[in-house]
């Protein structure tokens, strides 16, 4: 088969040397296991590849696919020199590499260069096979390969096997995945757990490393992908330890096993929580790890919060995730684990996730459901465990390694430092140290294994490789400030910092090789936790140190989070727990006179923090503790803190916090911070649905700001009041606030605060009825949303439009809009705005009579909501379906529907719900002449109404309660309350609901034989409903009234 496509023929015959070379290979056999895993699946996917060729007929070098020559020339020249670097290895023992030339270092480079270019080269060629239909097929047909529970043997690729070639010759000790055919499943589902590259979906990840060196946990690994497999439901692990003692490394093990690969691809999550304090870190932490963090979102929904998101993400396939030293957020005094464990508890509910932790320690956390037989804590390796780790290391574990690796317990952590520095020095040499220097501690404190541990790390600083780069001491000891570690290559603003280190990366480096430090996921160096506490006791770092960070993150923090471009926010996120170790130490490290910098860097960093959902608190409340501090820089931490409540939702917290930073802020005559602290104030109260209150608040931050001339504050306090009296039905007061904010915005040069306030104009006129000044509105508004590239802004804004559209009568038009909408939704990841768009698309579909189209959009927005834990949502789904079953004739799943959606309404004390579920209740019972029921809960949406501020609703239930007592034969009753309906109406300037109640006047008038005056109230619901536009409701008016007239003309002597 290999002589009939070009090129193959070479491939193979260099592959079939690899395989035999392999064979006779026992230097760095593990290592080797790896690359060879990589070699297998790339030519897989050249077997694969060569078929197409045949059966398209691309069989000679005229016809192959010209994209695909470099590819193979490269493919053919790396197997070329992995099977040199392989011959290297077949020496029997170190004297024979070291009479070649050899060092171990060398050829682990050389091992593990060749397992990079596999990897670069199998991305290259699935990115080629992609964009060429001719091969696209290939990966629709294959099924997701699942590895098997253990090794099989390396099958060549029948493209590669000459017929004269043995299969038994062939080794019998390499991994690999044997593909199994399933169900069909989307395209390129058969290699992209294979692809190294990133994945760009909201399930993107850190991708966890396969240990290269371990040892003695065989049993251990097998039990979890054992119960992992064999549970009916997914598992919850805890892997618990002593520090030190390879809980991370074993979490890497578990996570790449090959079953564990197999069955959930790129859905594998590592969270590393050493640095992580409370649970909103943690939170943000999984959402930096699932991609959520985004800077393009910057609509009013990034603010709620990033707990529906982090779930919804969660929730969206099949995934494992293992919360690495958990230990951290944890370990907590008083209502701070309580928190950690609920959250835990929350993510191990899900139906679809895995969940693992490590931990030190014994004791799991409470409140999650460990699944059964727990897991015992991890011990220390076993003797025989700990000498393969010795030798797979420093190449010999002679008596005096083992005399070491008895001294430190086999604790796997000090075994693999000292094994370590035995390649550069001599077992003998560190064993007569460790005699001199720390017997005495071993025999005192024997089972005190951080003892060992501490002089483990500090033979390793004393090591001649750092001995020879003195600046890796220093790098060290910054190092372990930072949580979040630094790039393998600094930026040069960074190097700056440092301007007597001449060599970062090679320091660095050295940290590396010494295993003082590792290289995470995302090519950061980090210090393990243990060497940070090492280094925090014994190795501070020096002032000048201090102060080049301190003056760093002081500025990176200030940056705040309202002007940031993409780069600068990406920057921010990576640099968070760094942030706010270094700004938590300089409290400390600063003195009072210079402190402002940096509580002001803090106050800047909480802001950000909760821009993107991590309401964390930690920090401020350091920084209010700070003693000396005037009244004007104390309220402003009072109200970055009252900030972060607010968005938490600790409602009673958040005004004490910002009562607080306002009585403050007076001591010091700060108007500013009086005006924020006002409008802040302002937000509690509106959320309380305590209107009035609120007015006065946001209008006494304007007032204050007017004073210090503050036109931004002034702009915003305006559209807060646009907002209120919006709210409170004075239209024409909303829109003057509107249109003055409006102006502000522009003098200020804000895009977006100048699309909000368009916004709150187009709804207003909306409310009057100007569709066409509504539209123009909208459609500036949009082009400003794009401007600042705000995409839910966009999608909220066009799901508007389509909402003008349906008032125009235009159908398709608003469909369209709102499946652009729903479209730039799903480009946010944003399943609370897809869920909102579909009901509405709902709702459009159900008022064209489509009801089963509008039962699917609504089911479907249902499950978005779910995703999204949007309880609001849901309930307005739920109605939606209500109204679809009644049309349908099916009343009592209707009402089933309805009263679901009610309570879900009263979960969320949202009155406006309630009202407008307890209106469509009220409204079936009456059809059923259930007046009695019916009346009931016309009353309660009416109070409902009142509670909400809804004069619309108002008028509606009114006149609800107004058909009940005209039913009921009471027509003065009747009367009176299509009265009060037509005044709420009128408040609202509601044409619609006027002309339903100058009808119904009409038809009580009717009734009482006041024709005239029934012929007036017909006229004016008819030019009520003219200029509404609401045709079907103007016929009928007419009906009516040509009905008075004909009594008329007939009976001259009814009163006119």
């Amino acid at each position: 088969m290999a002589s009939t496509v070009p090129y193959m023929g070479a491939v193979a015959g260099v592959f079939l040397q690899i395989v035999r070379i392999k064979g006779e290979v026992d230097l760095y056999r593990d290592t080797w296991e790896e690359v060879m895993y990589n070699v297998v699946k790339v030519v897989e996917l050249v077997k694969h590849f060569s078929a197409s060729c045949q059966r398209h007929g691309l069989c000679d070098k005229e016809t192959f696919p010209k994209d695909f020559v470099s590819i193979i020339t490269e493919l053919e020249s790396e197997f070329g020199r992995l099977a040199q670097v392989l011959s290297r290895c077949r020496g029997k023992t170190k004297f024979e590499q070291f009479k070649k030339g050899l060092t171990r270092n060398d050829v682990i480079r050389e091992i593990q260069k060749c397992d990079r270019q596999m990897n670069r080269i199998f991305d290259r060629f699935v990115a080629a096979m992609l964009v060429d239909i001719r091969f696209q097929q290939l990966f629709a047909e294959k099924a997701q390969p699942k590895l098997t529970s253990v090794p099989v043997p390396v099958r060549v690729p029948t493209l590669f096997v000459n017929v004269e070639e043995p299969q038994s010759a062939l080794p019998h000790h390499v991994p690999f995945p044997q593909p199994q055919v399933s169900e069909p499943v989307t395209p390129l589902s058969p290699y992209v757990h294979l692809m190294s590259v990133g994945s760009s979906s909201v399930l993107s990840f850190s991708r966890p490393v396969r240990p290269q060196v371990f040892f003695g946990r065989d049993a251990e690994l097998k039990t979890i992908v054992d119960l992992i497999f064999s549970s009916a439901s997914p598992v919850r692990v805890a892997i618990l330890g002593p520090g030190g003692v390879g809980k991370t490394t074993f979490a890497h093990a578990v996570l790449t096993h090959d079953q564990v690969v197999s069955h959930f691809g790129n859905s594998r999550y590592l969270i590393h929580c050493e640095s992580l304090k409370s649970r909103d870190s943690l939170l943000a932490a999984l959402a930096n790890s699932l991609s959520l963090l985004q800077p393009e979102t910057t609509s009013d929904s990034y603010f709620v919060g990033l707990e529906p998101r982090v779930f919804s993400a969660l929730a969206s396939e099949t995934c494992i995730l293992c919360l690495d030293n958990f230990e951290s957020p944890w370990d907590q005094p008083g209502p701070g684990r309580r928190a950690v464990e609920l959250l835990l508890s929350a993510i191990t509910t899900l139906p679809s996730v895995t969940v693992l932790i490590t931990m030190r320690g014994g004791e799991r956390p409470k409140e999650t459901a460990w699944t059964l037989p727990m897991l015992p804590p991890l011990t220390n390796f076993g003797r025989d465990a700990a000498k393969r780790t010795w030798e797979s290391l420093a190449g010999t574990c002679d008596e005096w390694a083992e005399k070491l690796i008895h001294a430190v317990d086999c604790l796997p952590l000090a075994v693999t430092l000292l094994a370590s520095l035995a390649e550069v020095s001599t077992a003998e040499t560190l064993w007569e140290r460790w005699q001199r220097e720390n017997i005495a501690a071993v025999e005192k404190e024997k089972g005190d294994k951080l003892s060992s541990l501490e002089f483990s790390i500090a033979l390793s600083l004393e090591s001649s490789r750092m001995a020879t780069d003195p600046s890796s001491g220093r790098l060290l000891g910054i190092l372990g400030l930072l949580p979040d570690g630094m790039p393998a290559s600094p930026s040069l603003e960074f190097q700056r910092l440092f301007p007597d280190i001449s060599d970062i990366s090679r320091g660095l480096d050295t940290l590396l090789k010494c295993s003082l430090a590792v290289r995470a996921a995302d090519k950061r160096v980090q210090v393990n936790s243990l060497v940070q506490f090492y280094c925090e006791k014994h190795a501070p770092v020096a002032p000048r140190d201090r102060q080049a960070l301190r003056d760093y993150y002081v500025t990176l923090a200030s940056h705040g989070y309202d002007s940031l471009n993409q780069d600068l926010f990406k920057r921010m996120t990576m640099e968070m727990n760094n942030m706010e170790s270094v700004l938590h130490k300089s409290l400390t490290w600063t003195p009072l006179t210079e402190v402002i910098p940096v509580i002001e860097a803090i106050i800047a960093y909480t802001q950000f923090c909760s821009y993107i959902g991590n309401f964390s608190d930690v920090i401020i409340k350091s920084a209010i503790q700070i003693h000396g501090l005037s009244d004007e820089t104390l309220g402003d931490c009072w109200t970055s803190l009252g900030s972060i409540c607010l968005g938490d939702d600790k409602v009673d917290l958040a005004r004490e916090c910002f009562q607080g930073a306002l009585s403050l802020h007076q001591n010091a005559q700060d108007v500013i911070g009086q005006a924020n602290d006002y409008c802040h104030l302002g937000d509690v109260l509106y959320r309380c649905d305590k209107v009035e209150e609120a007015k006065t608040s946001y209008q006494n931050a304007y007032d204050l700001n007017v004073q210090a001339q503050n036109t931004c504050g002034q702009a915003n306090a305006l559209m807060h009041l646009g907002d209120t009296y919006r709210k409170l039905g004075n239209l024409e007061k909303s829109c003057s606030h509107y249109e003055k904010s409006l102006a502000l915005h522009k003098e200020n040069l804000d895009q977006l605060g100048q699309a909000n306030s368009l916004k709150g104009l187009a709804h207003i006129y909306l409310r009057v009825n100007n569709i066409s000044l509504a539209r123009d509105y909208l459609e500036q508004a949009l082009d400003l949303y794009k401007a600042v590239n705000d995409i839910v802004g966009q999608a909220n804004d066009i799901s508007s439009l389509a909402d003008v559209y349906q008032r125009l009568d235009d159908i398709t038009a608003a469909e369209k809009a709102y499946k652009e909408a729903l479209h730039l939704h799903t480009q946010a990841k944003d399943d609370l705005g897809r869920g909102n768009t579909l009901s509405h698309l709902g709702d459009l579909l159900r008022k064209q009579d489509k009801l089963l189209e509008a039962k699917a959009h609504y089911t479907e927005a249902l499950g978005c909501h779910k995703k999204a834990f949007d309880k609001l949502g849901q309930a307005n789904d739920l109605k939606g379906l209500g109204g679809i079953y009644y049309r349908q004739g099916d009343t009592p799943q209707a009402i089933n529907q309805y009263n679901d959606a009610l309570k879900l309404y009263e979960a969320t004390n949202n009155s406006l719900g309630k009202a407008n579920c307890q209106r469509l209740l009220g409204s079936i019972y009456y059809s059923q002449k259930n007046i009695n029921e019916a009346s009931e809960m016309f009353q309660n949406a009416l109070e409902n109404y009142k509670r909400a501020n809804d004069s619309i609703g108002q008028g509606n239930a009114l006149n609800n309660l107004g058909d009940i007592e005209r039913r009921r034969g009471s027509l003065g009753k009747a009367e009176e309350l299509y009265m009060q309906a037509l005044m709420a109406h009128q408040k609202a300037n509601d044409k619609v609901g006027q002309g339903n109640d100058y009808k119904s006047l009409g038809i009580v008038y009717e009734k009482l034989d006041k024709l005239g005056q029934a012929k007036e109230m017909y006229e004016k619901a008819i030019e009520m409903h003219k200029q509404s536009g609401i045709v079907k409701s103007e016929k009928q008016d007419h009906a009516h009234m040509a009905r008075v007239i004909k009594k008329l003309a007939h009976d001259p002597n009814v009163i006119r």
